[in-house]
């Protein structure tokens, strides 16, 4: 079975009603695929033991494209549960484990991050503070930034991998917009953080920050907005100017231009800010018409997803025998209506692509070059 076989879904409102059909019908044409001559095997270092394993997608429920190979990186233990955000740096892969935690912090539970080797052996855990929900390594220091609590009454806190120090920062209280704080991304020497579950006004709006420039001092987290939740951009679609009304700020990221993109998930939108933080910043979007979580784009041909799922408690690599250069992939979450994937998105037509289903509840992705 080829490619052209398999349809790519342009996710629009105006086939929401038919969701539940098309996630139905790609159950079956990608459990046709996982089951053909030409499906790929891949054999890679067993996470538990280190040792090789012959897997293929159907072993962990999934089903994959010809020409992509699924392997286990590493599971959940009886010590933590519900990986999320992935962090790949200074050759170790860190996973933040979720656990049993209220998003808006109204518990006391904590949070897991678990620092592997690029094999998958564990390392070292850190406890942080509430329900952690975005984690990034700063470039320059190597200490991961780590968010909790997307939803409201958010903590942030830093580690230091080597000496194992964990130092909070407090962010305003009230948030300007009311919720939490989500994603971050180092970009240009500044540092950005996804301003998400913002109020809205009696007409549904978003008029406060979205995205903000972080600097950290004298135990706070310094906030500068960058982008309004009812900003206008330019439909790249459309070709059209209109006012955002960024709903859900939630994953960011880079793409292949060096813009920042923040996903508006329950929006069902890419937006993206070219210089962003400078004066000389533009906003332009993409609607897809489902909501995506983390997306990236291949730097290279040579490299591999690393993708976690909250709900199988799973982290997997996910190979193709030949990335190019400037494929975005991103992933359905587990509330988007549809059956849990990770596709490829057209950026001229807002088409999404699933190459990958089964997943429980497909969370936090990475592109991981070759070293």
């Amino acid at each position: 079975m080829n490619r052209a076989i398999f349809p790519g879904i342009r996710m629009r409102a105006s086939f929401a009603t038919s969701l539940c059909c098309i996630a139905a019908a790609l159950v079956l044409i990608l459990s046709a695929c996982s089951t053909s001559s030409n499906q790929t095997t891949t054999t890679t270092p067993s996470a538990a033991t280190g040792s090789p394993s012959s897997q293929q997608p159907s072993d962990f429920g999934l089903a994959a494209l010809p020409g992509y190979g699924i392997s286990l990186f590493a599971k959940s233990t009886g010590d933590f549960a519900g990986p999320d955000s992935l962090v790949v740096d200074n050759g170790n892969v860190y996973i933040d484990y979720q656990n049993t935690t209220a998003k808006d912090c109204t518990d006391k539970n904590t949070s897991t991050v678990v620092q592997y080797d690029m094999n998958g052996k564990m390392l070292k855990t850190f406890t942080v503070p509430g329900h952690s929900d975005g984690m990034r390594a700063d470039p320059s220091t190597h200490l991961l930034w780590v968010t909790s609590c997307e939803d409201g009454n958010p903590k942030f806190v830093t580690i230091d991998p080597s000496s194992g120090t964990i130092t909070p920062y407090a962010f305003p209280n009230p948030t300007p917009h009311g919720g939490g704080y989500d994603d971050l991304c180092f970009l240009n020497g500044m540092v950005f953080i996804a301003a998400s579950n913002p109020n809205l006004n009696s007409a549904g709006v978003n008029v406060f920050p979205a995205i903000d420039k972080v600097t950290l001092g004298n135990g706070k987290v310094n906030l500068t907005p960058v982008l309004m939740g009812n900003a206008t951009a330019t439909d790249l679609i459309a070709n059209a100017k209109a006012p955002l009304n960024l709903v859900d700020p939630d994953s960011m990221t880079v793409d292949s231009k060096g813009q920042l993109v923040l996903v508006n998930q329950g929006g069902s939108q890419l937006v993206f800010l070219k210089n962003p933080g400078t004066p000389q910043q533009t906003v332009t979007s993409v609607p897809v018409g489902n909501q995506l979580d983390d997306t990236v784009w291949t730097p290279s041909t040579q490299g591999r997803l690393l993708v976690a799922d909250g709900t199988s408690g799973n982290t997997y690599w996910i190979t193709e025998t030949h990335f190019s250069p400037g494929i975005v992939y991103t992933q359905a979450p587990d509330d988007s209506g549809v059956v849990g994937f990770v596709g490829v998105v057209d950026l001229k037509t807002g088409f999404v692509t699933p190459v990958v289903i089964g997943f429980f509840k497909a969370t936090g992705m990475l592109y991981v070059p070759n070293s």
